[in-house]
């Protein structure tokens, strides 16, 4: 086991290795893979794998195949859900259906020379002809469909997530300090556009940077007012690269239509978080805030064990799952 190798260590130890188990620390090019005379697998921790030379490993009959980080996921269905929610006003609309039905109010019909008034929604039993389609009157429902998402920072979280609002009709735009191969965009359907220009172009922005002294609140108020009006966020990246009171700020502007967090500056998040305040104080925020739960799931892994699967697969002559070749 290496931690941080040098391509010429690599090679080193090449000859006497018949399986490599990689995650995306460095490129496993064609030099390194001619000098593994017993090499028959390379297993990729995770589903990208352009940064692994595989015509060289079909010219020389050696297996790649990708592992499932199953935490990753998690966070990837964890942005799905908080998207979902925030466009559909899933927390402030649970208020709404708290509301007295003859709260609500409905046209009265009019007739030549009525002025026009308001009468109270009386409830009624729905049939085939009876429901009251949208009786609050909720103007400020959207939808996913032909959404532009943007994601800041783009490694394996953010390839799960473009998997997933594949088929939901998206323009998904993506930034990384080093842009993925063109091949690799194709597959995901993304394409690679600056911070800046993603942030005024995104419905939805997804933040998945990691911290660095570069990104230390990097989402601030100047770029929050660079955004969408009407935009939402939605954050999964390091809590300290947001100004949480920024984010707020345009809350309660409309700048923003809504934000979700799983992670916060400070963590445990503190009582006095400005958007954890923000939520208690207006019940009607369009807020999601959970306590970093988004690698959480009832499947565990990818652990040790699941790296060694396919090695074992091949060692007894097994298929191998996820073979790329």
């Amino acid at each position: 086991m290496r931690r941080f190798p040098t391509r010429a260590e690599i090679i080193s130890l090449m000859p006497d290795i018949d399986v490599i188990i990689t995650e995306r620390a460095g490129v496993i090019d064609r030099g390194i893979i001619e000098a593994g005379s017993r090499l028959k697998l390379i297993e990729r921790i995770g589903s990208l794998y352009y940064d692994i030379d595989i015509a060289a490993a079909r010219e020389r009959g050696v297996a790649v195949t990708t592992l499932p980080i199953y935490g990753v996921i998690a966070v990837a269905e964890q942005m799905m859900m908080e998207i979902m929610a925030l466009l559909r006003r899933v927390f402030p609309l649970q208020q709404t259906v708290r509301r007295d039905p003859e709260s609500f109010t409905i046209s009265a019909p009019l007739k030549a020379g009525d002025v026009p008034t308001e009468i109270p929604f009386k409830s009624r039993r729905t049939t085939e002809d009876i429901f009251a389609f949208n009786w609050s009157r909720e103007s400020r429902v959207k939808s996913l469909y032909g959404k532009t998402v943007g994601i800041l920072g783009f490694g394996e979280i953010g390839a799960e997530l473009a998997r997933r609002l594949a088929n939901w009709n998206c323009r998904i735009v993506y930034s990384k300090r080093a842009r993925l191969p063109v091949e690799t965009e194709q597959q995901l359907g993304i394409t690679h556009i600056g911070q800046e220009e993603l942030l005024r172009e995104s419905d939805i922005v997804v933040c998945l940077l990691p911290y660095f002294a570069e990104t230390d609140q990097w989402l601030n108020a100047a770029r929050i007012n660079m955004m969408k009006p009407g935009a939402i966020l939605c954050e999964a990246g390091s809590g300290s690269v947001v100004d949480e009171q920024a984010v707020v700020d345009a809350l309660r502007s409309g700048r923003l239509s809504g934000a979700a967090f799983d992670t916060y500056e400070w963590e445990p998040i503190k009582q006095d978080n400005p958007l954890l305040v923000y939520a208690n104080t207006d019940p009607t925020a369009n807020i999601v805030l959970t306590p970093h739960i988004g690698s959480c799931g009832d499947v565990s892994g990818a652990g040790f064990p699941d790296f060694f699967v396919n090695a074992s697969n091949l060692q007894h002559g097994r298929p191998l799952n996820k073979r790329v070749v």
